[in-house]
């Protein structure tokens, strides 16, 4: 058995984030190889959870003290519970490098753990924060589930169809985007723009959200909570928007749209510039005119080709980053 440790007595939610979506696979992957895996949630939450993720087992307890009578492998998700384990535990670490102030706690969450981190920027990171050498960190790189991969892509449409899928937070690029969207230059473009409303479950994006209300510039989308879900939209888009302004630890959605077969421009910092499989441009963050720019190169592109999907799906696969996970685990 392989326990996921989900933290901070927080729900885990569809459609909010890339450690959501990366646990969840995991998970299913293990399962499929007939690996016992489950997520353990700390808490009241453990009922929103499985409303989001039907299909992923989930263990809720009360204390977080309960974790040490899980049978099998215990791996916490960025942070740990201060609790002794069976077996030697694990920690994944997703999430931005945190203030030094927090230096002390997070020393403490890896003391006698595996450690793994989601790309090799997030990696050095890590290891220059912690105080650690970078080769005690165990790189289990992102995947995109294969839905995005075998998809059937729709046909090509005379305007070309733009789509931001990040949370709305303003890290995510989200003003980036809206400050793109009055320029001039924008407007010339023949092109739909459309906006998925995620990240609502915090405070900054129900405020942004509010604001983008009867927006008349963008499409807005509800939230995708499944991946059935996002693979269908991915497939009717041609050029996806990842335009952070924030060093990002990996970028899943990046991944997923290129097996998608879309076109992905995106900002080159933190772990982005390592998810490319072909079909990927990156520009300078906080930039509007250079996404722009890039948005009428890749439109002069054209069309993603069968031979671009197909070598973009032979990488970040789901197989591979499972059996690293379990290669780090020495299972």
């Amino acid at each position: 058995m392989i326990s996921f440790v989900w933290p901070s007595r927080e729900p885990m939610l569809a459609g909010t984030g890339g450690s959501e979506t990366f646990t969840a696979g995991h998970v299913r992957e293990l399962l499929r190889r007939g690996i016992d895996a489950q997520v353990v949630i700390v808490g009241p939450a453990v009922r929103a959870s499985r409303a989001d993720f039907p299909d992923v087992p989930f263990l809720g307890i009360r204390d977080p003290e309960e974790i040490s009578k899980i049978s099998g492998t215990v791996v916490f998700v960025n942070h740990a519970y201060d609790v002794p384990t069976k077996r030697k535990a694990a920690i994944i670490l997703h999430n931005v490098i945190p203030p030094v102030s927090e230096k002390p706690a997070r020393q403490a969450d890896i003391a006698n753990k595996t450690v793994m981190a989601t790309s090799i920027y997030s990696a050095q990171q890590w290891a220059l924060y912690l105080g650690i050498p970078y080769s005690r960190i165990n790189v289990i790189l992102p995947f995109a589930d294969p839905i995005f991969g075998n998809i059937k892509r729709s046909k090509t449409t005379k305007k070309i169809r733009i789509l931001y899928a990040g949370r709305l937070h303003p890290e995510k690029g989200i003003y980036t985007i809206l400050e793109m969207m009055h320029n001039p230059a924008m407007r010339a473009i023949n092109a739909t723009v459309s906006i998925v409303m995620a990240g609502q479950a915090v405070e900054e994006g129900k405020v942004i959200a509010h604001m983008l209300d009867r927006y008349p510039y963008a499409k807005l989308l509800p939230p995708m909570k499944t991946v059935s879900s996002m693979a269908k939209l991915l497939a009717y888009t041609d050029i996806l928007l990842v335009p952070s302004v924030f060093a990002e630890p990996f970028g899943m959605l990046s991944i997923e749209a290129q097996h998608a077969g879309c076109r992905v421009i995106a900002s080159n910092l933190g772990g982005l510039p390592e998810t490319n499989c072909g079909l990927l441009t990156l520009v300078k963050q906080r930039d509007p005119p250079a996404l722009i720019n890039s948005i009428n190169e890749a439109i002069a592109l054209g069309p993603s080709s069968t031979r671009d999907r197909i070598k973009a799906t032979h990488r970040f696969t789901l197989n591979d980053s499972v059996t690293e996970l379990l290669k780090a685990l020495h299972l």
